[in-house]
């Protein structure tokens, strides 16, 4: 009786405390550490759930005691499920959290400076980051089109808009904007530059996240998904 209540406790615990996470750090962005050691809280208490009712539900003899065991795995899946599933999204990227398309000379951030706050990251793209980016994301590189400057940033800006970021500063050959992740409304923050000659123009990106040490490849995924989604409207 003991095990069958302490599984129930752990698997509503779970899930308490997972959608818990996200109100701490939406309300509190400063304390977001705090937040994600309660979302890693939950994944362990559903996974020790989870493993108390796959040992313990055939020795019930009591049928109401097994469907209580049974009820406390799948009220646990919620929280293993999704942390689960952000270690496999950031499985094999780097402990880094800014990345860009030029690792020699990455595009700079202006109005992003006056957005961060002081327990933002810094943003500086060291030698060290370059070279762990290299690594991990060889394929990430400036994307040349056969485009004026002006029609090329008109394209990038409807980009943007397109993929749901938001504008932040706009300036010939330069773009800067945010995006917010879905689940814990993390902000990060992405610049665009465009040089142009007399024949095409470059694009360059930067994405940076304002917390954390690592960002579970968020950034390189980022920045693919604009250089993949503005290939498709050249067509």
């Amino acid at each position: 009786m003991r095990i069958v209540y302490l599984a129930e406790c752990l698997a509503y615990l779970s899930l308490i405390l997972l959608p818990g996470s996200v109100l701490f750090v939406r309300l509190a962005p400063a304390q977001y550490s705090a937040a994600l050691l309660c979302f890693a809280l939950s994944a362990l208490l559903a996974l020790i759930a989870i493993g108390i009712s796959a040992v313990f539900t055939r020795r019930q003899s009591d049928n109401a005691h097994r469907r209580r065991l049974s009820r406390a795995a799948v009220l646990s899946t919620p929280a293993i499920g999704f942390f689960a599933f952000s270690l496999y999204l950031g499985s094999g990227s780097p402990m880094i959290h800014d990345i860009s398309t030029d690792t020699e000379d990455p595009p700079q951030f202006v109005q992003a400076r006056q957005l961060r706050s002081d327990y933002h990251n810094i943003l500086a793209y060291t030698d060290s980051i370059a070279e762990q980016q290299r690594l991990a994301y060889p394929a990430l590189q400036s994307l040349t089109v056969p485009r004026p400057l002006a029609e090329a940033q008109t394209l990038a800006l409807r980009t943007v808009e397109e993929l749901g970021w938001t504008v932040t500063a706009s300036s010939p050959g330069h773009i800067e904007a945010t995006d917010q992740s879905f689940w814990f409304g993390f902000i990060d923050d992405v610049v665009i530059r465009i040089e142009a000659d007399s024949q095409s123009s470059t694009i360059d990106l930067r994405s940076a996240s304002r917390v954390g040490k690592g960002d579970l490849g968020a950034n390189a995924r980022r920045i693919q998904r604009f250089l993949t989604h503005y290939r498709q409207s050249l067509n």
